[in-house]
């Protein structure tokens, strides 16, 4: 060590060095001071004092072989800094394991502590441990410990906190709804202080759309017990408007999920509770009123609670999107940077011919700018882009990346989760064999924009995604599907919870809204058993779209048509069309009768009888496909030019004709 410390430190004079002493309180100071230099009172006239004094100091430096060597013992020694904070009490502790991600034997202090009731002071850090619960995958009792955690924050007057990690990672991060941890959330918000705050109104719109009206009311019954105990105290006090807007809020979206009778119940339980609901959601229930009785409850009960039963009414009118496709591109660019933050916003398929059509010119910075523009105005513009992106990768015959750019942006609500990220999951490790393979767009394949929450799926979203896992899966997961999608619909219409029975991760209190599920959800499978030579099992699939309310539209019947027409019974196909016929003729007939003749279109075009035709000549029926083409010409007096598709299906039948006349 005295090596070390003579090669460090060079030779100095007596005058120039220092002593580094400790802070000590004054009088301790003055005695040791005084004992100082009492022991170090030399007397003057001493010989040794004189011959210290005229001593020359050493010209050589002192021999180190004297003393030991350095070894790894004396640098540990000295590395160590003695400034290491020790935690003084058992809330400091908590703190620092917090600090330090040393979250499981913090969770054994904290239980320590509640076991012996020693109170823990409120920090803000705990936020990272409730988020740290959510990110443990397996953790058993996650409810409590993440409730736990999160009622340690301190409150709203103490300190305001916006929970963006916690809400990220609970409406962001994962990839189903919990409803549970999120009821657990909006309680301990409310504690806390948050009654009107963003996270309490995301809270209250996940609830009111994805759970059940039971669930729904139960939260809100909840939530005004926690208030009610909190304004005892004096810490919250909630006015009459923001509970308006809260039971407002919630009957909007439950409106929108489908389920007016208990929005409308839940306006009678704020009757009974004297809250008001503001005028806007009255006029939204009457906009979707299902009959005259509906309506009249409307009335009754806004000229009751409403908080302005005497507002002026906005005008309800249906939005007619203008068609670009004559315009040139830069009019287009033009036209939408306006339109896609408009009430008149432009359709999803515009968006999508726009994307082909700039992306033809090799360029991708006007898209990157339109999204932007989409992405910063409303949820609805959000939807809006996302849906023409969807349709972008289905026109290029891309169903992967259908699903890529689903799961990035919607929660997986109506749809196969696992299969989705199964999928994800093949396409992450072949992402770069991916982007060599095919020429994509920049923003739709590395470029995405950072969202802080994902939205909600609509149909038409749902649809695109099971008509891409059909195409994209192999033939041994379609049954599985098809069974999923069947508990979906019957979930959607009966209106009770569902869960995957082979997901352990299913929350059970999620429940699907009321129009999850339409028609064009099935038609993917209908296509696939019609094209594979199953025309039975599609007609099979119309009858469960039957048995689930849904009517089959004339895409589906010309579908299963086409089917029986090609690899089946061909009377089948001609009974089909028969029976559309006189089912159109009777409709027909009763709307020229009633009062909304102009209202009643035919369900049956040309397109039906072009696909059934292309049926009969593909399986070289020569009777019946005559028969169809003349069905073309007496019922719609086509003209040939009129139809590409079906002049080239006619095309088919001359070139049938001259092959069975030789």
């Amino acid at each position: 060590m005295a090596t070390w410390i003579l090669g460090q430190s060079p030779w100095l004079h007596a005058s120039r060095v220092r002593l580094r002493l400790d802070f000590l309180p004054p009088k301790v100071w003055s005695q040791a001071r005084n004992r100082l230099n009492a022991s170090l009172a030399l007397s003057t006239q001493s010989p040794s004092s004189i011959e210290v004094e005229h001593m020359p100091l050493p010209r050589q430096a002192p021999d180190m072989s004297v003393f030991e060597e350095m070894t790894a013992e004396y640098t540990l020694a000295v590395s160590q800094s003695s400034s290491a904070y020790t935690p003084q009490t058992s809330s400091g502790t908590l703190v620092n394991l917090i600090r330090t991600g040393n979250y499981a034997v913090a969770e054994s202090l904290r239980k320590e502590m509640v076991d012996i009731k020693m109170p823990v002071q409120p920090n803000a850090i705990y936020e990272r441990a409730a988020k740290a619960v959510l990110q443990t995958k397996g953790l058993k009792n996650r409810g409590e410990a993440f409730s736990a955690w999160l009622s340690l924050v301190p409150t709203a007057m103490e300190q305001w906190s916006s929970f963006k990690d916690i809400r990220q990672q609970l409406f962001r991060g994962s990839n189903y709804f919990n409803i549970s941890l999120i009821m657990r959330f909006g309680l301990v918000m409310a504690s806390k202080g948050y009654i009107a705050s963003d996270a309490q109104s995301q809270v209250l719109s996940t609830l009111a759309r994805y759970a059940s009206p039971a669930t729904t009311e139960s939260y809100i019954l909840q939530l005004e017990t926690v208030v009610d105990r909190l304004s005892k105290t004096g810490h919250v006090e909630v006015t009459p408007e923001q509970w308006a807007r809260i039971y407002s809020l919630v009957i909007r979206n439950q409106v929108l999920a489908g389920r007016g009778e208990h929005a409308l119940q839940l306006a009678r339980v704020a009757a009974s509770r004297e809250r008001q609901v503001t005028d806007f959601t009255f006029r939204f229930l009457l906009e979707h009123s299902q009959d005259e009785a509906f309506t009249a409850s409307v009335h009754g009960l806004r000229e009751q609670i409403s908080s302005n039963p005497y507002s002026i009414p906005d005008v309800w009118g249906k939005r007619i999107c203008s068609h670009t496709d004559t315009l040139a591109l830069a009019s287009r660019l033009r036209y939408l940077r306006r339109a896609i933050i408009s009430t008149n916003p432009p359709t999803a398929y515009s968006l999508s011919d726009f994307m082909n059509a700039y992306h033809a010119t090799g360029r991708t910075r006007a898209l990157l700018s339109l999204r932007k523009k989409a992405f910063q105005h409303s949820h609805k513009a959000k939807s809006l882009w996302v849906m023409a992106e969807m349709l972008y990768h289905r026109s290029r015959n891309e169903p992967q990346l259908v699903l890529v750019v689903f799961a990035y942006h919607f929660h997986m609500i109506g749809v196969p989760r696992r299969t989705i990220l199964k999928i994800m999951r093949l396409i992450s490790k072949r992402r770069a064999q991916l982007s060599q393979r095919t020429s994509l767009p920049k923003h739709m394949l590395n470029r995405q924009y950072d969202i802080s929450e994902k939205l909600w799926p609509t149909p038409y979203h749902t649809a695109l995604v099971w008509e891409a896992l059909v195409w994209s899966t192999p033939e041994s997961d379609h049954d599985r599907m098809y069974k999923y999608l069947l508990a979906i619909a019957d979930s959607s219409a009966s209106q009770k919870p569902i869960s995957d029975p082979d997901s352990k991760f299913a929350p059970s209190l999620l429940q699907l809204p009321r129009r999850t599920v339409d028609a064009a959800h099935f038609s993917p499978f209908v296509k696939l058993h019609a094209k594979r030579g199953r025309p039975e099992r599609a007609a099979g699939v119309l009858k469960d779209m039957v048995r689930f309310g849904l009517s089959p539209g004339v895409v589906q019947w010309s579908i299963v048509a086409r089917g029986f027409a090609e690899y089946g019974d061909p009377a089948v196909a001609v009974s089909i069309i028969e029976r559309l016929e006189e089912h159109d003729g009777s409709r027909v007939r009763a709307g020229v009768s009633g009062d909304h003749a102009d209202r009643t279109p035919s369900i049956l075009d040309i397109g039906l009888y072009t696909n059934v035709l292309r049926g009969f000549v593909l399986a070289r029926r020569l009777e019946h496909a005559q028969d169809t083409e003349q069905r073309i010409r007496q019922r719609f007096e086509y003209v040939d030019g009129e139809l590409r598709a079906t002049d080239d299906a006619l095309r088919l039948l001359r070139n049938l004709e001259r092959q069975m006349a030789n």
